[in-house]
């Protein structure tokens, strides 16, 4: 049993190993087969492989051969692709362009082109629907064969000429493969081309400058032949008026005709050439020189056969002669120096002004160089400049010093103009000068007229601004300060006025030259104009310095001045403004300065005052107002109001005084202080000043027609009112367009303007009095009145200033000068009125001196004129008896 399975495993593994050798044997059948199938696409491959190196080495030799060729010729060969870049090029093309090292298929042709014909080419196609990179290419395609010039940059950076042939390339199934293109240099036949061009240009000018042309008459046949130069000569076309001989005869001048007629019979026996110098006379009655030359040629037998002759415009060698001689007489009758050196500079010929402005003689200098004027006032440097200047201009022209033969230096303005041979060689020097001594002093003169103030002599305000911007900066690079100080003179007006502008004008000199003498070195004094002056303080280490020459000016002002024999005390206020803390500029500085010197003049005359940034602002708000204030008028902005002015003696209302008020649209009640100063300033008070006398006169008729027991109506007088108008003829059309009786209407002046001109107020006063208005002197006792003039006064009134009412009764100086005033007032047949008015005690100790009338807040406030109405109709009532 046991044999019998193992005989049974022995025979099934012999099964197995027979199917595995029958499989075996296939997968070697399979493999075998599978080699051979291998081994043949192996060799198909090789075989292949060797074709296409073939190919190849075929194509490599084909383009290497195409090379060679390409580099035999002497043109640029370039091929391009189906886009128009490059594809290959020649050994020449490498050579004259620069492309050594840039890879072909990135570029194109154009980009070697000149920028215009580039431009022009793409200008040609216009706007494609495709991308051009070449317009070359595309102009080629566009045309099949191309051909034209253009200009191509080389390796040198310069431009060369080239004739371009491009043709478009396709294979062999009609696809387009690119373009041939081929340059060929023709640069030196541009420049052959250009030189005959030149030289026939040339030639054509030579003989149309040299104006000569030619005839020849056969004499057997009279025939004629001239050259075209003739007709112009002639001025004649020769496509519309076939030129004779006769023509030509015609046209000499009849004064010349024999002579030209002589010389053409001479020449048909002479053997030799006859000239003929004659005038030709054109139809326009222009005249021509002519140069008639003939000359007979015989033939074998001695028979005269030909004429010939040559004809020459002369008229410019003519006008030569002329302007040679007429040069020659300018030459010696020139007012300016003129000399001539040779190419060595030594002077050859000078002229007649010549030696009147240096004052050698003509044979002193010849063979001279022009270093014998040297002056010593240039050093060699200049003279190094003016020769290099010459030799590469050829001319120099500026101003010069040179020293006459007295030794004496002069300024010279000279022109020297190197004359060239015909083969640009220097032969000459030519130098032409004139005096500047004169000009030079008027020069000067001008800058001192346009620097200096011409009363004084002083710098004006010109030279002071540049002179402080000057001064600016340098002290802002050393960091130190400065200052500008403004002043102005007190009472200059007044002295105008009373002594005349004479006096005026020489005092201003004295102070000038006082102010000179009081500054310190290195400082600036200037005349704005008027009486003002400014001063410039440089190096100011604090403001004790500042104060020190302030003050020094302050005190030698405030000395008497002489003046035509009048003793004057005037003294003077100054402004100061300083760097850097008030400006950083010129201009800002004398603005603030002048600022502060308003303030000196307000808080009192002969002191000095520093800018405060106040200033600006209370400036600001002035420029404000006055602009304001010239409309307020139009606007109806302006009012009066009207102060009851009493009788003391019984308390009984007997007139008022006209007070201006300003009611601004937007700021309410503005203060008469700080407007009227203004309205002055600026002029405006006349016109104000008028009104508001017509409308006081007005009003004061209406209560009068009313019925109501009103004495008067008091209106102020600016100076600048009576200074500026007629104030006469203002008085009395008002009083006439209003129909106020005179005697109802006063008019106050302040105690100080009439101080000021008292001869001339005298007669203006008088004049006003003559109309039968009341006059009062307003302000009594601040304007420092002379006794004399005040007995002389046509006054009615003294008004007492509530300077010296104010302080009633506590103040028993005000209590002096107040019974004082009275007293003095009653004693000239015054009445007195006090004004300022607060309290009783002043109303009782006024009315115990005997004063006439008074006004102030005590008996009543400025009021509108309906307020005033209520005012004159309750004192027209009855008074009721104390019970």
């Amino acid at each position: 049993m046991k044999d019998t399975r193992l005989q049974s495993e022995l025979e099934s593994l012999r099964t197995e190993i027979t199917a595995l050798r029958l499989a075996n044997a296939a997968l070697e059948q399979q493999m075998s087969q599978d080699a051979e199938q291998t081994d043949s696409l192996l060799r198909a491959m090789e075989s292949q492989s060797n074709a296409l190196r073939e190919a190849n080495q075929r194509q490599l030799n084909q383009r290497f051969f195409l090379q060679r060729v390409m580099d035999t010729t002497g043109a640029l060969m370039i091929l391009l692709g189906p886009d128009g870049r490059l594809r290959q090029i020649n050994q020449r093309c490498s050579e004259m362009l620069d492309v050594a090292d840039r890879k072909l298929d990135e570029h194109v042709l154009d980009e070697w082109l000149h920028p215009y014909e580039r431009q022009a080419l793409a200008d040609m196609l216009g706007k494609l629907p495709w991308p051009v990179y070449s317009p070359l290419f595309e102009a080629a395609h566009r045309a099949g064969n191309y051909t034209a010039e253009h200009r191509l940059l080389g390796r040198d950076g310069q431009y060369r000429h080239y004739w371009l042939e491009a043709s478009i390339q396709y294979n062999r199934q009609g696809k387009e493969e690119g373009a041939v293109v081929c340059a060929t240099d023709i640069s030196p036949l541009k420049q052959q081309q250009e030189r005959l061009h030149r030289s026939e240009n040339l030639l054509k000018e030579a003989q149309h400058i040299a104006h000569l042309g030619h005839w020849e008459q056969d004499l057997a046949s009279g025939e004629l032949t001239w050259s075209e130069e003739i007709y112009r000569i002639l001025e004649i076309d020769p496509l519309t008026r076939p030129l004779s001989f006769p023509d030509l005869l015609d046209l000499v001048h009849p004064d010349d005709r024999a002579a030209v007629d002589k010389a053409y019979s001479v020449s048909l026996t002479a053997d030799k050439p006859i000239s003929v110098d004659h005038r030709l006379l054109l139809a326009d009655g222009r005249v021509k020189w002519l140069r008639k030359c003939f000359i007979t040629h015989a033939d074998s037998e001695g028979q005269p056969r030909r004429l010939v002759g040559t004809v020459q415009d002369v008229t410019a060698e003519r006008l030569i002669d002329e302007q040679l001689v007429l040069a020659a007489s300018v030459f010696e009758s020139s007012l300016n120096g003129i000399l001539i050196t040779d190419a060595n500079a030594r002077i050859i010929k000078v002229n007649r002004a010549f030696t009147e402005i240096m004052g050698y003689g003509s044979e002193e200098v010849l063979g001279q160089k022009p270093n014998l004027f040297k002056s010593g006032y240039h050093d060699k440097e200049f003279y190094r400049k003016l020769w290099s200047t010459l030799k590469l201009a050829g001319k120099w022209q500026g101003e010069i010093w040179d020293r006459r033969k007295n030794g004496e230096s002069l300024p010279l303005w000279q022109s020297v103009s190197a004359v060239h041979d015909s083969d640009g060689q220097i032969i000459r020097y030519i130098g032409v000068f004139y005096d500047l001594s004169e000009q030079k002093r008027a020069a000067e003169h001008i800058h001192h007229l346009a620097y200096y103030d011409s009363l004084t002599d002083l710098p004006n305000r010109q030279l002071f601004v540049e002179r402080c911007e000057q001064s600016l900066e340098k002290v802002r690079r050393s960091g130190r300060t400065l200052a500008v100080l403004f002043l102005d003179l007190d009472r200059f007006k007044h002295v105008n006025d009373s002594l005349g502008h004479p006096v005026g004008d020489e005092l201003l000199r004295a102070v000038a030259q006082r102010l000179k003498n009081t500054l310190r070195h290195g400082d600036m004094v200037a005349r704005l104009g008027g009486d003002e002056f400014i001063v410039l303080l440089e190096d100011t280490e604090n403001h004790d310095v500042v104060e020190y020459v302030a003050c020094k000016i302050l005190a030698g002002l405030a000395q008497p001045f002489m003046a035509q024999g009048h003793k004057l005390e005037i003294g003077t206020s100054i402004g100061i403004s300083c760097y850097p803390e008030d400006g950083e500029d010129a201009t800002t500085l004398i603005k603030h300065a002048d600022l502060a010197l308003y303030q000196a003049k307000e808080q009192g005359r002969g002191i000095f005052r520093y800018y405060d940034v106040r200033l600006t602002e209370r400036a600001r708000e002035r420029l404000f107002l006055e602009s304001e204030l010239r409309d307020a008028l139009a606007r109806e902005e302006l009012i009066v109001h009207y102060q009851p002015q009493l009788a003391l003696a019984d308390d009984r209302l007997i007139g008022a005084e006209a007070l201006l008020r300003w009611r601004h649209r937007e700021h309410g009640l503005i203060p008469p202080d700080k407007f009227i100063s203004i309205a002055e300033d600026s002029g405006l008070i006349v016109a104000i000043g008028e009104w508001v006398l017509r409308s006081a006169c007005r009003q004061a008729k209406q209560w009068l027609d009313a019925g109501h027991d009103f004495q008067r109506m008091a209106v102020n007088l600016s100076g600048v009112q009576i200074e500026r108008s007629d104030i006469l003829a203002t008085v009395t059309q008002v009083l006439a367009d209003t129909g106020l009786p005179p005697k109802h209407l006063e008019l106050e002046i302040t105690e100080t303007y009439i101080m000021q001109q008292a001869q001339l107020n005298v007669r203006i006063m008088g004049d006003l009095r003559a109309l039968g208005v009341t006059l009062a002197i307003d302000d009594f006792g601040t304007g420092q009145s002379s006794l004399g003039y005040l007995k002389r006064l046509p006054v009615d009134k003294l008004k007492i200033d509530r300077s010296f009412v104010m302080d009633i009764p506590q103040d028993s100086n005000d209590m002096a000068i107040t019974r004082a005033i009275i007293a003095l007032g009653h004693n000239l047949h015054l009445t007195v009125l006090a004004e300022g008015i607060e309290t009783a005690e002043q109303a009782a100790f006024l009315k115990e001196l005997g004063c006439d009338e008074a006004q102030g807040y005590y008996y009543g406030r400025p009021v509108d004129a309906e307020s005033y109405l209520k005012l004159l109709k309750e004192s027209a009532r009855p008074r009721r008896s104390p019970t």
